[in-house]
C-alpha cells in the first residue's frame, strides 16, 4: 500500500509543481516579485482614482443634473476596471510565462497581451454578473428560512470553486499557447475533469490544518491574547496573507502543469 501511495506521488503533478519550484527559486522570486508589482500599481491607482472622485455629495448640484453625475460616475467606473484589467493582464502574461518557463523553455511573448485582456475582460464580467445575481437572490431571501440562505451560499461557494479552476485553467491554455476561442473551450470542458480533485482537495487540507493550528494555539496561548489582543491579531492576520499567498501562487503552478498535461503546448 505505502510502495504504492509513494510510487504514486513520485508520478504525481504535485510533485512536478514542488520539483519544479525547488529547481527554479529565481524563477519563483520573480513570479512574488512581479505579484508585489501589480498590487503596488493598483495601490497608487486607487490613490489616483480617490483624487478624481468627489468626496462631497453636494458637488453633484454642480453638475446639470443627477442623470448626468451619475453617467460621470459610471464612466470612470468603467475606465477605472479596464485600466486594471489591463494592468493585470500585462503583469498575469509575464508571470504565467515565469511559470511557463519551469517546465520548458520559453521566451515572453507580448503579442498575447491582446487575448490575454479580453480574456481577462470576460472572466471579470462573468463573475460580476454572476456575484450581481447572488446579491440580487440575498435580497430576496431576506427574513426566508435558513435552509434557503443556506442552500444559495453552498451554491456560491460550489460555483466560485468551479469558478476559480476555469480561471486557472484558461489562463494556463493561453500561455500554452492556444487560440482564445479553443482556450475558453478546453477551459469549459476541463474544469469539471477529476484532475482538479487533487489540487481542490489539498488547498482545502491545506486551510484546514491552518486554521486547526490556529484555533488550538488560540486555546493555548488565552490569556497571552487577551493581554495582547491586538498584537495577536495584527500578526495573525499578515502571516495568514502569506499563507494564504503561498497557497495561491502553489496553486498556479499546480493549475499549469495539470493545464500542459491535458491539453499540451500550442503547435
Amino acid at each position: 500500500m505505502f510502495d504504492n501511495l509513494k510510487k504514486s506521488y513520485h508520478s504525481s503533478l504535485f510533485r512536478k509543481s514542488i520539483t519544479a519550484v525547488r529547481k527554479k527559486p529565481l524563477l519563483l522570486l520573480y513570479v512574488v516579485l512581479l505579484d508585489i508589482g501589480f498590487f503596488t500599481v493598483f495601490y497608487l491607482l486607487n490613490i489616483l482614482l480617490n483624487k478624481f472622485l468627489p468626496e462631497n455629495p453636494e458637488i453633484a448640484t454642480a453638475v446639470n443634473s443627477q442623470t448626468v453625475f451619475s453617467i460621470i460616475i459610471l464612466l470612470i467606473s468603467i475606465l477605472y476596471f479596464v485600466i486594471i484589467i489591463l494592468v493585470y493582464s500585462f503583469f498575469n502574461l509575464i508571470i504565467l510565462g515565469n511559470i511557463r518557463k519551469m517546465s520548458n523553455k520559453y521566451s515572453h511573448n507580448l503579442s498575447m497581451f491582446k487575448n490575454m485582456f479580453f480574456l481577462n475582460l470576460l472572466l471579470f464580467i462573468i463573475l460580476f454578473i454572476f456575484l450581481s445575481l447572488f446579491n440580487y437572490l440575498t435580497i430576496l431571501i431576506l427574513n426566508k428560512p435558513l435552509w434557503l440562505a443556506t442552500i444559495l451560499f453552498v451554491i456560491l461557494f460550489a460555483v466560485l470553486i468551479f469558478f476559480y479552476a476555469f480561471h486557472n485553467f484558461s489562463h494556463s491554455a493561453l500561455i500554452l499557447g492556444h487560440r482564445l476561442k479553443n482556450v475558453i473551450k478546453n477551459a469549459l470542458k476541463n474544469t469539471f475533469s477529476r484532475s482538479y480533485v487533487g489540487v481542490i482537495l489539498f488547498s482545502f487540507i491545506f486551510m484546514a490544518v491552518y486554521f486547526g493550528l490556529y484555533i488550538l494555539l488560540g486555546l493555548l496561548v488565552d490569556n497571552f491574547i487577551i493581554k495582547n489582543y491586538d498584537l495577536f491579531i495584527n500578526t495573525s492576520s499578515i502571516i495568514t496573507i502569506i499563507i494564504a499567498y503561498v497557497l495561491f501562487t502553489f496553486n498556479r503552478i499546480y493549475f499549469f502543469f495539470i493545464a500542459e498535461k491535458k491539453i499540451g503546448i500550442a503547435k
